[in-house]
């Protein structure tokens, strides 16, 4: 009894021993290099600690093969981290607003799909003033050419804009006329456009504007640079317009209403306008153009996404003696702008319908995701518009923006009856107030 008294006595006392008796032990043991601390610290000793330290052995094939995967996204975290470090979109706004200030805005892109990689800019002087002249200037690397100038003057009574453009645009598509032309006639044809005019316009509060102008135009169409490709004369005879200079005059009028307000907002907007175009010299041509733009906009979820639908029309009515309309002064679809899951251009008509609907989700302050359905006609005579006659596609695309709001680059990847298409355009324009019979570079949808 007397030795279990005393083991318990020991016990207690040693539970109660302070905790200057732990330190006095631990200074009794031989001192621990680095070397020996850093093992000690790098044990593994725990269940959890040996599942994050170990792989089981079915993993590492899985490993080895998205390890490509996991270098480039740890790549372009670090690439964006370090973007938003060094403030490089500020440093790029406040340059290009130090340019602006001084007249000088710079383009990426803009001359259009399928016209290459390129850019340019304008200079304006007295920008701003009631009184400015701005000049143009674009190129690209497959030898798309574009030089504008334009004089504008702003009264109280409406805006007089003289203007002038030249164009050389190096390699055009066209696979013939009408819906059922066949993608395997694939030709080029080079296209060089000259016009200079004069406009008034007038524009109330930024939101209505209406004007008139008339323009003298020299067009000619030639043979394409792209050696993988004939010329249209290759696979259609006596095509109108081909190889020859056609000159004439437009004079036209145009309306437009803009009641969007903001990208994800309920809104819409309408574009009129009408057009007569007539040959100079021993030219015959005469014929009427007539073009309409619906758009309308229905919030999803607010400043983030929304459904957007459009429609165009453009119709072309040649008076009874008119010669022959130019086939490249015809309206046509095909392409980024129009119908995304068909080429570039890919018909060509007297008369063109076209229906959009897409759903533009934002998934980044300058990023937007859009699926999106297309789908449009060309007719000759209202006889031919039929339900098998139309063409439809799908598919998906992403735009990118600048913080200013312009788009500086979109990428569309679209399905239909001929195959998949992918384009991929650098830089968008403003709708053009009156089309006519010239080209353009792709204008904002």
């Amino acid at each position: 009894m007397l030795a279990f008294l005393l083991a318990t006595d020991m016990r207690r006392k040693m539970l109660a021993l302070p905790a200057a008796g732990v330190v006095i032990c631990s200074l009794l043991r031989p001192p621990i290099s680095p070397a020996q601390q850093f093992v000690e610290e790098a044990r593994i000793r725990t269940p959890e600690e040996i599942r994050e330290n170990t792989r089981r052995p079915l993993l590492v094939p899985v490993e080895v093969a998205s390890w490509p995967f996991h270098k480039l996204s740890s790549g372009m975290e670090r690439g964006f981290i370090a973007f938003e470090r060094h403030r490089i979109r500020e440093r790029m706004n406040l340059w290009t607003e130090e340019l602006r200030h001084h007249g000088v805005q710079a383009r990426f892109g803009g001359s259009g799909e399928g016209s290459g990689f390129g850019g340019g800019g304008t200079y304006t002087l007295h920008a701003g003033k009631a009184n400015s002249l701005q000049f143009l200037g674009l190129a690209t690397f497959k030898a798309y050419q574009e030089f504008g100038i334009q004089w504008q003057s702003t009264t109280p009574a409406g805006s007089v804009i003289a203007e002038s453009s030249y164009q050389w645009r190096s390699d055009e598509n066209f696979y013939g006329l009408g819906h059922n032309s066949v993608r395997t006639n694939h030709s080029m044809f080079a296209l060089r456009q000259t016009w200079a005019g004069l406009r008034w316009e007038y524009q109330v509060k930024g939101r209505v504007r209406w004007g008139a102008l008339y323009r003298a135009a020299w067009i000619s169409a030639l043979r394409g640079g792209d050696p993988h490709f004939g010329p249209p004369d290759a696979f259609f005879s006596n095509l109108t317009g081909y190889g020859t200079q056609t000159r004439l005059g437009t004079a036209g009028v145009y309306f437009d209403m803009d009641g969007i307000r903001n990208e994800y907002q309920l809104g819409g907007a309408t574009h009129f306008g009408a057009s007569y175009q007539h040959g100079f010299g021993n030219s015959s041509l005469s014929y009427f153009a007539y073009e309409t733009q619906l758009e309308g906009r229905l919030p999803v979820s607010r400043e983030s996404s929304a459904f957007v639908g459009q429609a165009n029309f453009e119709l072309t009515r040649a008076r009874h003696d008119s010669s022959s309309i130019p086939f490249y002064m015809l309206p046509h679809i095909g392409g980024s702008s129009t119908l995304r899951g068909f080429a570039l251009d890919r018909f060509y008509g007297r008369n063109l319908a076209l229906l959009s609907l897409e759903y533009r989700y934002r998934i980044h302050p300058f990023v937007q995701v859009i699926p999106f359905f297309d789908e449009g006609q060309i007719f000759d005579r209202s006889e031919d518009l039929s339900w098998l006659n139309w063409h439809r596609n799908y598919g998906l695309g992403f735009r990118f923006r600048s913080a200013g709001g312009a788009t500086f680059m979109r990428v569309e990847y679209g399905r239909s009856s001929e195959g998949s298409e992918i384009h991929i355009v650098f830089g968008d324009r403003e709708r053009p107030p009156l089309r006519g019979p010239f080209r353009y570079g792709a204008y904002k949808r």
